[in-house]
């Protein structure tokens, strides 16, 4: 997402928040880390600035150090290129994550071996917008064949939701999809650029289109809104029940209009 987040927007306490969220860093460190981005460079005054014992700034700047998030010059301490750095701490949660989803995945191989029966059709219903694209994805693992996808609350949000709508395009490049959007939202350009630029990704735009809804294979993924403005997901897994909302799909889309500038942003 381009410029959606601006650190200047942001106030002190809530920088200092994120770096000790995000990046684990203490109190001290995020402090120390704040100041030294400012430009101030000599230790006794980044201790003063930050509010930092001075006998602790040392072992503080060290730790820093070893992150790679500032560097020791001859003038004193600066900070390193955010942008390169935490670039850095970035892959490093991706291939955390990655190794532990795929040791997830082997979990359930293994305990297919130990099912005696298995509900071949279910309704599971879970909250939370990482839970809704989490389902989303994981049918469109399963499924070799293109999705549908009809996007309302979605597309409204796609500003908000890049970050993880970019993930979920990624695995959509390989497969395509016919995208269906609410013809009644504005979309920023370079969405809809990235959307269209799909492999295979067919895009129309309907006032019929009401829900957030992806159907792929015998699984349907549902959004709708939940308590407190969060999302939840219903997933259904039902090739006849699946089978019919394609069907019903085919008669929209031959309904819908290619999309046009009016929709963008």
């Amino acid at each position: 997402m381009t410029g959606r987040i601006v650190g200047a927007m942001l106030t002190k306490d809530e920088l200092e928040d994120r770096l000790r969220r995000l990046l684990g860093l203490s109190g001290y460190e995020a402090r120390a880390y704040l100041v030294v981005l400012r430009g101030v460079s000599k230790p006794r005054d980044i201790a003063e600035e930050a509010g930092i014992p001075p006998q602790r700034i040392y072992d503080v700047l060290r730790s820093l150090q070893r992150r790679g998030l500032i560097a020791q010059t001859p003038e004193g301490y600066r900070a390193t290129p955010p942008t390169r750095t935490l670039a850095v701490e970035a892959e490093k949660l991706i291939l955390e994550a990655a190794k532990r989803a795929e040791e997830v995945r082997l979990l359930a191989r293994e305990l297919e071996e130990h099912v005696a029966s298995i509900a071949r059709e279910h309704v599971l219903v879970a909250e939370g917008l990482s839970q809704a694209f989490a389902s989303a994805l994981a049918a469109l693992r399963r499924c070799n064949e293109k999705p549908w996808l009809l996007a309302y609350k979605a597309a409204e949000k796609a500003e908000d939701l890049w970050p993880v709508l970019q993930h979920f395009l990624e695995i959509l490049n390989v497969r395509g999809a016919r995208i269906i959007l609410y013809s009644g939202v504005t979309l920023p350009r370079h969405v809809l650029e990235t959307i269209a630029g799909i492999s295979g990704a067919e895009l129309r735009a309907s006032e019929a289109v009401l829900l957030d809804m992806m159907v792929a294979c015998d699984t349907v993924v549902i959004g709708v809104p939940g308590t407190g403005g969060n999302v939840v997901a219903v997933t259904i897994t039902n090739r006849e029940f699946a089978k019919a909302l394609k069907r019903r799909l085919e008669v929209l889309w031959r309904s819908s209009r290619p999309l046009g500038e009016e929709i963008l942003g």
